[in-house]
């Protein structure tokens, strides 16, 4: 069995006073203290080494927190926080009696033109030569999904109001403040018919994780699936690898979920991928459980902090099952999914209380 001794975050937002390092030791420190010395370390991060111009973080991290513990970097896109999540959880099956998972990433220290430019490189090469970006990805599954299940601009808007109004409650969220759907919808277009609060904040953040051999309230176990990374040869309103990977998991209900929305098209397409909704339904789920899906306001408002996000919604998870999180308060069970380049990766995190 693996669990979780306990989870920190760091408020999401701007730092520009604060090192992607620095963040990583605020929440690590009370961690180390509060449930021991870990074996290993496990250090996730994407857009750091770009904005910093470093790409040793993991290491300079043990070393300042006074840890001859072994050290792994992972950076799998921004499905990296969910990947790092799955190789701690293997690592202490392995036999480590703790291993700490940490999240630390900056997208705010560049222009956000300069971040944007880094995301477009998770795309397959011949693909971005043509103009594919990140934004136009996630475009395209929304003009087919609008269309294949006839999903109005204002029903696709809805996804925007209820992150937002879930994030209001939630002190580390990036945008704590209510829109409207009048408002998505008038919004700045990024890529038709995608507006700019469909989209995630660019973010800075730190999260950690101590899993843990040792019995602890909350169990952890994880599943993990990769599909096609080039766009040509997927169909873009479902993620193939994210249902597998819940096949894996062999979960049949949870009391609530974390779904990774880089934009509310892909949230909804997440739940139903996810077998939460049917196809072409997730919105009537969206309306009848807001609640229970992305209580923390998901990647849309809590922020993405691109290579820390699925740490954070893993922590998220933790402080529902123990302690109560935002408007959804206290629940027994609360299932984590991050993605690389929605869905060519996913890495679910299943919570349970003991």
């Amino acid at each position: 069995m693996v669990y979780v001794c306990g989870a920190k975050v760091y408020p999401v937002g701007r730092h520009y006073d604060k090192s992607v390092v620095d963040m990583a030791l605020e929440v690590s420190g009370p961690l180390v203290r509060e449930c021991g010395e870990p074996e290993a370390i496990v250090f996730a991060t994407y857009l750091s080494p770009f904005q910093e111009d470093f790409d040793n973080h993991a290491q300079l991290f043990a070393e300042y927190l006074g840890t001859d513990a072994e050290v792994y970097t992972v950076a799998s896109g921004d499905g990296s926080g969910g990947a790092a999540i799955s190789l701690g959880e293997k690592l202490v099956k392995a036999g480590y009696k703790r291993v700490l998972v940490v999240g630390s990433d900056k997208t705010n220290d560049f222009h956000s033109k300069h971040a944007v430019e880094q995301l477009t490189t998770l795309i397959a090469p011949y693909e971005r030569y043509y103009g594919t970006t990140y934004s136009s990805v996630h475009a395209l599954a929304a003009r087919l999904y609008m269309k294949r299940f006839n999903l109005s601009r204002e029903e696709l808007s809805q996804w925007a109001v209820v992150m937002h109004s879930n994030a209001i409650d939630v002190p580390h969220a990036q945008l704590r403040f209510p829109v409207k759907i009048e408002k998505v919808c008038s919004s700045n277009v990024i890529s038709e018919p995608l507006r700019l609060l469909d989209a995630h904040p660019f973010s800075d953040g730190a999260a950690a994780v101590m899993l843990t051999s040792e019995s602890s309230p909350v169990e952890l176990r994880t599943a993990s699936a990769s599909s096609k990374l080039t766009v040509a040869n997927r169909d873009l309103t479902f993620m193939d690898s994210t249902y597998k990977a819940m096949k894996k998991l062999g979960v049949d209900g949870v009391d609530a979920v974390e779904v990774h929305d880089a934009f509310s098209i892909a949230g909804l397409i997440a739940l139903e991928s996810l077998g939460l909704a049917e196809r072409g339904k997730a919105i009537e789920l969206l309306n009848e459980r807001p609640k229970e899906i992305n209580p923390s306001g998901g990647l849309k408002a809590r922020g993405h902090p691109i290579g820390a996000t699925g740490v954070y919604q893993v922590a998220e998870g933790f402080s529902a099952i123990t302690e109560g999180l935002g408007r959804l308060g206290k629940v027994s069970s609360f299932l984590t999914h991050s993605t690389n380049l929605m869905g060519a990766s996913t890495y679910l995190t299943y919570l349970k209380e003991v």
